[in-house]
């Protein structure tokens, strides 16, 4: 499916489910990076149950993630921030028009929070690296977005229905 036409993209149900997932982000603070469990013991992930096709929707998700950081590392690598920019934009809040509702509304919404908290990282960065920031800050806000991935990994796994 095409970004920005997926299921949600433009319809009122979008605007709803956006406006759902940013509530969620608003009101939960402390949700990324947070182990379950005692600090002694290894923490216990927390299982999202998802059908197949769910979790294949989700590994393509991390796909592009990973994809943008690759594009900004090798962008910043030879000084290139628009190119920079555009790798962190696949990545950014354009990604939320393509989760299904139904999908959504399973998800813990602390899960939620810390995914479109990520999201939002990425397009932040976009938005400096088009300005013409430093590759410092640049660098800066990549090691948030990967504090981010490891605080969900940590804390969540995918697992089948």
């Amino acid at each position: 499916m095409a970004r920005g036409t997926g299921p949600i993209s433009g319809s009122p149900q979008g605007v709803v489910a956006t406006t759902l997932l940013a509530m969620c982000l608003a009101a939960l603070t402390g949700c990324g990076g947070t182990q379950l469990g005692s600090r002694s013991r290894t923490p216990v992930r927390v299982p999202i149950q998802l059908s197949a096709n769910e979790r294949e929707h989700f590994r393509s998700g991390m796909r592009v993630y990973l994809e943008s950081v690759e594009g900004i590392t090798q962008a910043l690598a030879v000084s290139k921030p628009a190119l920079a920019a555009k790798s962190a934009k696949k990545s950014g809040m354009g990604m939320v028009d393509e989760t299904e509702i139904s999908i959504a509304l399973k998800l813990p919404p602390e899960f939620v929070a810390l995914s479109l908290d990520t999201h939002q990282k990425f397009d932040a960065l976009a938005i400096e690296a088009a300005a013409g920031g430093t590759k410092m800050g640049a660098l800066k806000q990549l090691g948030d977005i990967l504090a981010s991935c490891t605080a969900c990994h940590a804390t969540y796994q995918i697992s089948a229905r």
